[in-house]
């Protein structure tokens, strides 16, 4: 099974989501970047990852968000924006001073609508 399933969302701009199918771990983080690599290659700005089905985030999975970031990152703003957040791994985002620069929101559809 592929860790990420992708999906196009037409809000106020076209807006891709990633839906992570597991853990982010050693294992499978550069499955997750190449995705993202590709994809922002093939044209995708803005960017929703939901982790609603991932239980747990390893040091490696925040890694892979924070080169995410990067590469989306513009002046004209933020284009990645995480939802389906989890308690722990919303601890573990705060404590590693993620949410600071990458916006969390409650659902999808939240944050494809703040694009």
């Amino acid at each position: 099974m592929a860790l990420v399933q992708i999906t196009t969302v037409q809000g106020n701009v076209p807006v891709t989501v990633f839906q992570i199918q597991d853990r982010v771990n050693l294992g499978n983080y550069k499955e997750l970047e190449e995705t993202a690599k590709k994809a922002y290659e093939d044209g995708m700005r803005d960017l929703v990852i939901d982790l609603s089905m991932s239980d747990s985030l390893t040091s490696i999975g925040i890694r892979a968000l924070v080169v995410i970031h990067k590469m989306l990152s513009t002046e004209n703003g933020k284009h990645l924006k995480l939802t389906g957040i989890k308690p722990p791994i919303h601890d573990m985002l705060q404590v590693a001073g993620i949410t600071q620069f990458i916006e969390i929101y409650d659902s999808v559809e939240d944050a494809v609508a703040s694009f």
